[in-house]
């Protein structure tokens, strides 16, 4: 019985020394594993801690574009005797009960003509600068001097054909076109920037049906920058 019992007992003690063997080697590797888990980490949090501000990984440097929205306007300006207001800041046409001492509108439209708010039509900063001989995406900045205000004399944006926005075509057609060749840049009544283009005058522009409705591609810059 003694030797049984000191067989057992001795089966029972390797036993324990080869579990606490195995234990021991698998701790080991985990914290091994660990380790290098976290020396892979701090070499990732090195690497993009070392990157120069501004920069790519493959070292280009780094272009913030912020693509201003060009919107399309059609103004219903038919009427002979009320003008229609429309504004940059809600982007929409608004009702206007004292032009002359509000600021809460940009552009007024009435068939051909149109006024700013500024100068003589209304106490905003209203202004424009005729750009010929070229296109509306090459402006990408606003001019820094230059701008009119309408006058006693005459609208800003001229209302006669080849001086302003248009060319009235005569008989037999009497159309009213665009020139494509002129952008307008804007100072509207708060100081900010827009630039825009006429694109048609009819509601029907490819037939030139219906006309008096004033068609133009526009863009605002709304945080008081000249950047376009």
């Amino acid at each position: 019985m003694d030797i049984i019992r000191d067989y057992i007992t001795w089966r029972i003690v390797v036993w324990i020394m080869l579990f606490l063997g195995i234990f021991i080697i698998f701790s080991c590797r985990a914290t091994d594993n660990e380790g290098l888990e976290q020396v892979l980490i701090d070499s990732q949090m090195t690497d993009e801690t070392n990157q120069i501000p501004g920069t790519s990984e493959n070292n280009d440097p780094l272009v913030d574009q912020i693509g201003l929205e060009t919107i399309t306007l059609t103004v219903d300006a038919t009427s002979r005797e009320q003008w229609v207001y429309f504004s940059f800041e809600t982007g929409d046409i608004v009702d206007i009960k004292d032009p002359l001492n509000s600021i809460e509108w940009d552009i007024g439209f009435k068939l051909t003509q149109v006024k700013l708010n500024g100068g003589v039509s209304g106490p905003g900063m209203g202004s424009v600068v005729m750009l010929t001989e070229t296109t509306f995406e090459d402006i990408t900045i606003a001019p820094e001097n230059g701008y009119r205000s309408d006058s006693e004399d005459t609208l800003a944006i001229v209302p006669q054909s080849e001086k302003g926005w248009y060319v009235y075509t005569g008989p037999p057609t009497h159309w009213i076109l665009p020139l494509e060749d002129r952008v307008f840049v804007i100072k509207a009544a708060d100081g900010t920037y827009a630039k825009l283009r006429f694109v048609g005058y009819y509601k029907d522009n490819e037939n030139k049906e219906d006309s008096g409705f004033v068609t133009l591609d526009y863009v605002h810059q709304s945080d008081g920058s000249r950047n376009f």
